[in-house]
């Protein structure tokens, strides 16, 4: 799979992906649109990236060199299309992604999941990230905090 910085002309994509993705969409959107939810990241300077396979697009994920919580690393998205789903997509991007951050010097990615969410947490775990503790938001809701070790991607 390649990767390319996301533009304007793939918030259609994006919408796609979410609509394809209620789950996701009622946990992260809180009401908000693609380009309000993006926006609202937009102080993180992380990288939103497509990623395409079969000559079209397939994913799109966004990830944080630098996390203001932990000073690290964080996956924030990574929505496949349903075309591509259960074909270990997700574990490729990860690993690339990873490996992006390895080459930089980086030793782990993180991420968080709402503790509820164990299918999401399952996918995590089947592309090499670990459990490493929970944790409460401000307004109470947990999270299992996981953890992908950059040493084998």
């Amino acid at each position: 799979m390649n990767s390319r910085p996301f533009s304007s002309s793939d918030l259609a994509f994006f919408e796609e992906l979410i609509k394809a993705s209620p789950e996701w969409a009622k946990e992260e959107l809180n009401g908000e649109n693609a380009e309000s939810y993006m926006r609202s990241y937009a102080m993180h300077n992380g990288s939103w990236l497509v990623w395409e396979a079969e000559a079209r697009p397939a994913a799109v994920s966004f990830h944080l060199d630098w996390a203001p919580s932990n000073g690290k690393p964080w996956l924030g998205t990574l929505l496949v299309h349903p075309d591509f789903r259960g074909k270990g997509r997700c574990k490729t991007i990860i690993e690339q992604i990873g490996s992006s951050l390895k080459n930089a010097g980086h030793k782990a990615l993180f991420a968080a999941v709402p503790f509820d969410r164990d299918e999401w947490q399952q996918t995590l775990a089947h592309c090499g990230f670990e459990q490493l503790k929970t944790e409460k938001d401000e307004k109470g809701k947990q999270y299992v905090i996981m953890v992908l070790p950059l040493t084998h991607t």
